[in-house]
């Protein structure tokens, strides 16, 4: 396969990777990675397993937390919350699960508003014993490091998957079978937007704290959280990350791009592509995530090339494509319109100190 070769905007270059950016933290195929930022490995963090949790940061101390779970059956089976001290790259478990619970899909720290140490919070997913069915419950949970115990909150129903939170407005964006819904803290339904097709994917609140949002939903939709209206921006697009200026937002379109949405221009403008993609697919694509100074964006890309086709070993034996994936993490100086790159996947990526 080629080397992967990015195709930029006008105005952009690609530089050698170089310091000055904040620390990384990346999970890549089920190991947790604490990188510099010219994406150099700082301390290899180990393995946390195959359950979609993302990571979160606590500037304060300088720990990183991620929920950990056995990779594989010949392993000793284990379920857990475990904190990351990044200055010297140690962890420690500060809480242990039953194996029939897990954290899923959200993990946020949220800081104290007087300087004090902050607390964990998220999704636990519970795996309930049914003779006939497998009943899988939601709840909101809440844990303060050092403490045993986390407090539990009930969801409303049919608030499935988490899209969104915003600690200033104490609120969460669901996707549910019924729709998208506004939820507050303590678990409660507060709005259900008004969208007539499609399946929420995934959204961001805006970084004012204002009453806005964006969904992603058969297209890219701004919604008002206090008219309760939605206005359709774009018929294509996913991922939708709020710029820290507001003047806009990032969103993919595949694994393979990186786009961005002008709300006073009304325009797209494609910030860089991978060359030479024929069928870019958004299977390993993820958000870009801006750095707290709002001068960095990182992100991951992934080139997709035809590496040969095979014959199937069945009664029709058709022909079948075989294709060979190349992944980069890319970290953009929005200052300097700058970017570089190293080798490496982003199952979930944030900014460290």
């Amino acid at each position: 396969m080629q080397k992967l070769e990015l195709e930029l905007a006008e105005g952009w270059s690609e530089v050698a990777p170089r310091a000055g950016a904040p620390s990384l933290l990346v999970e890549d195929a089920g190991r947790l990675f604490h990188l510099s930022g010219d994406l150099s490995l700082r301390y290899d963090l180990g393995e946390v397993g195959v359950v979609e949790c993302p990571i979160a940061y606590d500037p304060l101390a300088k720990k990183a937390y991620r929920y950990v779970c056995a990779s594989g059956l010949a392993k000793r089976d284990y379920s857990e919350l475990r904190a990351y001290d990044l200055e010297i790259g140690s962890s420690e478990t500060v809480l242990s699960l039953p194996l029939n619970r897990w954290v899923l899909w959200q993990l946020e720290w949220i800081a104290s508003q007087k300087g004090a140490s902050g607390q964990l919070f998220g999704l636990i997913a519970t795996d309930r014993p049914s003779d006939d069915r497998v009943v899988i419950e939601h709840q909101l949970f809440a844990l303060r490091p050092g403490e045993q115990r986390c407090a539990y909150r009930p969801l409303c129903q049919d608030a499935y998957r988490p899209l969104a939170f915003s600690q200033a407005r104490r609120q969460m964006i669901f996707a549910g079978a019924e729709g998208v819904y506004l939820v507050g803290l303590n678990g409660q339904r507060l709005l259900s937007a008004p969208l007539s097709e499609g399946h929420g994917k995934s959204g961001c609140f805006a970084p004012d704290g204002s009453a806005q949002a964006l969904i992603s939903c058969e297209g890219v939709h701004l919604w008002n959280l206090e008219s309760n209206r939605c206005a359709r921006l774009l018929r294509a697009g996913h991922y939708p990350v709020w710029s820290a200026d507001g003047a806009g937002f990032w969103f993919r379109r595949s694994g393979a791009d990186l786009q961005y949405y002008d709300f006073k221009q009304d325009a797209v403008s494609e910030l860089l592509t991978v060359k030479y993609q024929h069928q870019p697919e958004l299977w390993n694509a993820r958000g870009a995530v801006q750095s707290p100074c709002g001068r960095y964006l990182a992100l991951g890309v992934t080139g997709k090339r035809l590496r040969g086709v095979s014959r199937k070993q069945n009664a029709t034996g058709a022909v079948e494509r075989v294709y060979t994936k190349e992944h980069r993490i890319v970290v953009m100086d929005l200052k300097q319109r700058e970017l570089w790159h190293a080798a490496g996947q982003a199952n979930q990526l944030t900014w460290g100190p």
